[in-house]
Formats: structure tokens, sequence, C-alpha cells
């Protein structure tokens, strides 16, 4: 009888060993994609701001909805866009023609359809968050049962990566039937995430999340440190980061940090830009200016692209005859750096610039100004540089910031049109260098120490792999 009660034990034992295991890495390999954990996981969220995905202005908020709602396409971190509803799609000039899978259903049962996606896109392009994702997307329109025609505002052979706005069903409510991995309920202290029996696939680690109503999101590091929240996450739009007494992944968030110049005066010399954006070391702005949180870069599109696979940067003099250039032209002149005030890490960029250039016998001063005194100070000319900030669109549209050369602006068009690959524009690009790129900056993703399974963000979207966290 002992011997038979081993066995069995044995058995069970081995089954699920094999169900489910680590990788020796601290990711989670459940093979048999079922629940593992009977932990739920603990996220913030602001029940007021709701979860409608085109209405609510909370990030907390905005966090979650890649766990409501799917889209047409996925990125990866490498922004290369993958189907998701979307089965595959025809580009010609400015159509950007996309079939649908109509099989898939929201969490209510109803089958998702063409007149559902035109309804999120339109309710996306006036929405403030996922309103400037579609900024180079001009109109969606009903083709067919399975199809829907997108325009582009010019031919755009990345578009793909611009259509993950959210898919709701049309005339939704203050929160849309689910068309991703989970559905939402209210309970008493907030709510709760459970899977969505519609949604394809089957690799959840926890089937159950709660999301915990959140009206000071001061305190939510706190909340990591005795355990009523497992992760949080923080874009640090002032430029002021907390410490973190936690695990951490940074998020990529698309945003170019750029050195820009007043060309109507010593910086209207394109010998003098390049020698500036080679001098400068790019790597201690980000180090000492953005403590960290980003991504140095000398291109002016995300370095993660896949696009720009291979792309470098051919400077067009050494670092040592840039230094002796700058010097020897800005010699007694003082340059100032312009920036906007009410952002800590833009400041010690300056600074860092104002440090760098004194060690080539260059004075400048730092001008803090509000948006109203900096615009000002733009359009009257009474700056030699400022630092500037800009979201880019998935598919790495920055032809804007090129509004001062007409020529290399047509040139990153034709970029996003495949005319001309990434390598190519980089040659016209450094041969003017209209402005300097300095990172592409990142948030940051809080979690406690006892949350397993990996966290892994993708771009823009913090809890990206959140189905495979266990605890």
């Amino acid at each position: 009888m002992k011997r038979a009660i081993c066995l069995l034990f044995s058995i069970v034992f081995l089954l699920s060993f094999c169900a489910c295991h680590r990788d020796g890495k601290g990711n989670l390999d459940n093979k048999g994609g079922s629940e593992v954990s009977s932990k739920p996981i603990n996220i913030p969220y602001s029940r007021e701001e709701g979860l409608n995905p085109f209405t609510c202005r909370s990030l907390i908020n905005y966090c979650i909805m890649p766990l409501l709602y799917d889209s047409l396409y996925k990125i990866d971190k490498s922004y290369y866009p993958t189907p998701s509803i979307a089965v595959s799609y025809e580009q010609v000039n400015l159509t950007f023609n996309v079939k649908i899978d109509t099989s898939r259903k929201f969490s209510n049962g109803q089958f998702i359809t063409p007149e559902d996606v035109v309804y999120s896109f339109r309710a996306a392009k006036q929405s403030r968050y996922y309103g400037s994702m579609l900024r180079n997307v001009s109109t969606c329109v009903t083709l067919s049962e399975d199809e829907v025609q997108f325009v582009t505002t010019s031919p755009n052979t990345y578009a793909a990566a611009d259509l993950i706005f959210p898919i709701i069903p049309d005339g939704s409510d203050d929160i849309p039937a689910s068309s991703g991995p989970y559905i939402y309920k209210t309970t008493t202290d907030g709510g709760t995430l459970t899977r969505n029996k519609y949604y394809p696939g089957s690799d959840y680690a926890t089937t159950t999340i709660n999301l915990i109503n959140t009206t000071d999101t001061s305190s939510l590091n706190m909340g990591l440190v005795i355990g009523t929240i497992d992760a949080w996450y923080d874009e640090m739009p002032t430029g002021e980061s907390k410490r973190i007494a936690s695990g951490a992944a940074q998020v990529d968030l698309n945003n170019l940090v750029y050195l820009a110049f007043n060309q109507a005066n010593y910086f209207g010399n394109e010998k003098l830009r390049q020698a500036i954006a080679i001098a400068l070391d790019k790597q201690q702005l980000l180090e000492s200016g953005y403590e960290g949180y980003g991504q140095a870069t000398n291109v002016p599109f995300n370095p993660q692209w896949y696009a720009a696979d291979g792309v470098a940067w051919e400077a067009p003099m050494s670092v040592d005859e840039a230094k002796e250039y700058i010097t020897s032209t800005l010699d007694k002149y003082t340059v100032t750096i312009l920036i906007t005030s009410g952002n800590g890490f833009r400041l010690k960029c300056a600074q860092r610039i104002g440090d760098q250039l004194a060690e080539l016998g260059i004075n400048s001063k730092v001008d803090v100004a509000d948006r109203e005194l900096f615009d000002e100070a733009l359009e009257n000319g009474r700056y030699d540089m400022y630092i500037g900030e800009y979201k880019m669109s998935n598919d790495m549209n920055f032809a804007p910031l090129l509004w001062i050369d007409e020529y290399v602006q047509a040139r990153a068009f034709n970029m996003l049109a495949g005319a001309a690959t990434p390598s190519e524009f980089m040659v016209d690009f450094t041969a003017t260098q209209p402005f300097v790129p300095i990172c592409i900056r990142y948030g940051v993703v809080s979690y406690a120490k006892s949350l397993q399974g990996g966290v892994e963000p993708l771009p823009n979207i913090p809890f990206a792999n959140l189905p495979q966290w266990y605890k």
C-alpha cells in the first residue's frame, strides 16, 4: 500500500513538473497554458477615469488598455508590425487596404466587423493619447464585409505599425466589450480583470488581475514596498525620477530628444552644426542628464527600428577636428541654450551640454523659460540652441522636425515611402545636420521583487507580457 502511494505521488509530481517549469532565467515556461498561480496580480488604476480607451485621461489606465483591447497590428521591440485582428494588407500609393479576421469576437460574443474598426479609428483620431500615433493616417472607410481602407497623409511603407489603436464595438459605452485577453468587472475596492474566453491563445500564468483604485499616484512606490501593488509605470514627464526600491524595467517611449539651432546666426554654418553633433558626448548627456533612462543615438529615428538595422552614422570629420573647429569658430562667444521650465531632465541635459562646451573653452548660459516665453524666444531668435522632445509615431515619421530644411524633409518622406533606405537618408541628414539627435527617452516599470515570470515591456506598452507574470 505504501509503495502504491509513493508511486502515485511521483506520477503527480512529474506531471506537474512537465506542465510548468522555469527556464533558469526566471522566465515562466508554461507548456500547458493553464493557470499556475492562485495569487492575483495587483496593479493600480483610476476607476473615476474609466476604461474607455478613447475618453480616459489617466496614464495608469492607459497601461491597462492593451490587456482589454486588441488592435489590428502589434509591434515588437524593433517596431516590426505583426497582424493580430488584421490578416493582411495591400498598399498602393496613399491607400492601405487591410483585411480583418472576421472570426474574432468581442467578449460579449459579437463578431468584430469592419464597422467596428472604422468606429474605433475615428474615436482614436479624436483622442488625446492615440491621436498623435495616427497623425500620419487621415481616414478609414469600410470596403467590404472583411476589409477596411486607410488613407495616409503621404506614401508610407511602414504604416501598419501605426495601426495599433484599440478595437472596440461600434457605439460603445463607458466600458466597451473587450477584444483583448482580459475582461473587466467592477468590485467594491476597484475592479478585476479575468480571462476573455473569446480571445485566441492560452498562455496565462495567472488568470486574475486585481485593479486597485488609486487617487494618489505619489504613493505607488510605497505600495510596492508594503505589497499592496505588484507593478506600476512612470513616464517621468516632468523629468523627475523616483527612487526605486524594487525591480525595474525600462519602457521605450519612442520620444526623440534633440538639440536644435538658431540658423540665423553662427549656427547657420552647417559645418559648425556637424562639429557640434560629433563633439557632444551623447552617452554622457543620457546618463547624467536623463539618468540613463533611454538610449543615446546619432540618428533621428529610433535605433531599435527594424528598418534601421545596420545603419551607421558616418561623421564627416574626426572628434578632434570637430572640437578644434568649434573652439575657433565660437571663440569669445557665449552660447545661449534655451529650455522650457518644469523639466528636471532637460535642465540637467542643458547644463551638461554647457559643461562639454566649457571643456572646449566656449562660454554658455542656460535660459529657462515657461512655455509662452519659450515660444516667444524661438519666434524672435533669442537663443542659439534649444532642447526639444518629439514623440514619433511607430512608422518613425520625424519629418515635421525638418521644417527648416525642405530638401532633407523631402528625403525623409522618400525614406518613409520606401524610395530611399535609412542609410541613404542619413547621408543627406549628416550633410547639413539640421538638428542633433541626443537620445530616445524611456519610461520605467517598477515591480515587486516577489513578481516572477519576467517583466518585458514593449514600446509604449509597459505591461506587455503581464499574462505571463505570477507570484
